[in-house]
């Protein structure tokens, strides 16, 4: 079985739909990762975004994990 298809098919995407969502939720990552920077610096900025952000991210891995356990 090719290491690169393997676990996209496991949780029911093809390469580049796996691509596109792993892309996303790192592009995310780092919106969280620079809002806690800035905040470190400026504790009156960017009081929830982090927060929000891993948030939803959770929300939406585990909306998908749900709809992979249906098929």
């Amino acid at each position: 079985m090719n290491p690169f298809t393997k676990h996209p098919r496991e949780v029911g995407l093809n390469y580049f739909q796996h691509f596109a969502f792993a892309f996303y939720v790192q592009f995310k990552l780092i919106l969280a990762i620079v809002a806690c920077f800035v905040h470190a610096f400026f504790p009156f900025l960017f009081t929830t975004t982090a927060s929000t952000i891993i948030s939803k991210l959770d929300r939406k891995i585990a909306h998908r994990k749900e709809q992979e356990e249906e098929y």
